[in-house]
């Protein structure tokens, strides 16, 4: 009962310490490496327009508060403009620490200059929204006004304030608001180009098809019929005849040949078309995929390979794993493809998983696979190459 009693913590522990990162995740337009040198931009220009009316409100203050009034709020200033360059960092605690540090110093401002002034936690509400998770950002926009609002009711000044919490209130929602709109365009952009891809990739195999069903078929005719020309001719004692039969024969066995090399390579496995293909799959499954939006990263003589990777841990995760999520990330020599599937033993080697390992052994590169340690399923592959980009942070090993 007592070792029972611990895993459910632990379990419970981990489920929670999942929930509190999944709301401090980006939003998915955020995902790509861009740096948002604009919002940063326009915070800077806005909080230089408000520095005469802050001067003028932190002069009005006692000497004792007022300098303590300027030391928070340069802090605040330099915080939110440090979250605006930090704010697309992989790690979920830098985003959680930002939030909670620009929160208290704009509580601490708000508190040495009044709550007549609690404009100055719109720089915190718009950073937060546009870095974090709609959910996140809404539920701190409503604890915060209800917090501004109870603390102006009881220190009697709620007729002035009412304004400018009705400004916090319409500037948090018209900002989560905007960042939704952002983060949905983000995603018909990328969803238009993995259609694409996708596209690209199914013409191949159509054309590719018609090829070998048409000329496939003309030629091996071609070919039957030549050989049995040749014997025909061969017994009849005509060798003049039999060796063009014989040259025909061989023409048509050659022109065979490669038509079927030609539909090979139109056949050949790309990590895009498989990224591509992976959205559809995955959806059909009703697995929410976490998938790169591009392979450029990556090592072109990698990226066959990593494709045929990405395709084993897409199926293996739709037919065996029961997962919620499944993340794939890439990086110049390595692909990881991870999901969140309930732990259920060691992990058993099929023909795929010995296929894909032979495939990594042949290129001298490695292929890793397990368990994580939030449970799940995770399939790393990796390659030697003398340019490794070092993106291998957060990865599950």
């Amino acid at each position: 009962m007592t070792s029972s009693g611990t895993g459910d913590r632990v379990s419970s522990g981990r489920r929670a310490v999942r929930l509190v990162r999944r709301l401090f995740e980006p939003p998915s337009y955020l995902r790509g490496g861009r740096v948002l040198w604009v919002p940063a931009g326009l915070s800077l220009v806005f909080s230089l327009l408000m520095l005469p009316y802050a001067f003028n409100v932190i002069g009005d203050l006692a000497p004792d508060h007022r300098a303590w009034a300027k030391g928070i709020g340069v802090s605040y200033v330099v915080s939110y403009l440090l979250f605006v360059a930090l704010g697309e960092t992989k790690s979920w605690i830098v985003r959680m620490s930002m939030c909670v540090m620009l929160l208290v110093l704009g509580a601490a401002l708000v508190f040495f200059v009044g709550l007549q002034n609690v404009w100055v936690l719109v720089f915190a509400l718009c950073v937060i929204s546009a870095f974090t998770r709609a959910t996140f950002a809404g539920s701190v926009v409503v604890a915060m006004v209800a917090a501004l609002a109870i603390a102006a009711f009881m220190t009697g000044v709620i007729d002035e304030t009412l304004s400018e919490m009705l400004l916090l209130s319409s500037v948090g929602i018209a900002m989560i608001l905007f960042i939704r709109l952002v983060d949905a365009n983000a995603e018909l952009r990328r969803a238009r180009d993995r259609i694409a891809a996708f596209a690209v990739v199914e013409e191949r195999e159509r054309f590719a098809r018609d090829l070998h069903d048409i000329l496939g078929h003309s030629l091996t005719t071609i070919t039957v019929k030549a050989g049995l020309l040749r014997r025909i001719l061969e017994n009849s004692a005509r060798e003049a005849e039999a060796t063009e039969a014989r040259e025909v024969e061989q023409i048509a066995r050659q022109a065979l040949a490669d038509v079927r090399g030609t539909v090979s390579g139109y056949r050949v496995t790309t990590l895009a078309g498989e990224l591509a293909a992976a959205g559809t799959v995955l959806r059909s499954a009703g697995i929410e995929g976490r998938l790169p939006q591009a392979v450029d990263d990556v090592h072109p003589d990698a990226r066959e390979l990593f494709g045929y990777v990405v395709r084993e841990g897409i199926t293996n995760a739709v037919r065996h794993s029961g997962a919620r999520e499944l993340e794939v990330r890439l990086g110049r020599d390595w692909v990881v493809v991870k999901d969140d599937g309930p732990a259920r033993g060691p992990v058993h080697k099929g023909n795929g998983l010995r296929g894909l390992e032979e495939r990594m052994a042949e290129k001298g590169g490695t292929l890793s696979v397990g368990r994580g340690p939030d449970g799940g399923f995770f399939l790393r592959a990796e390659l030697p190459t003398d340019h490794n980009d070092g993106a291998k942070d957060g990865d599950t090993r």
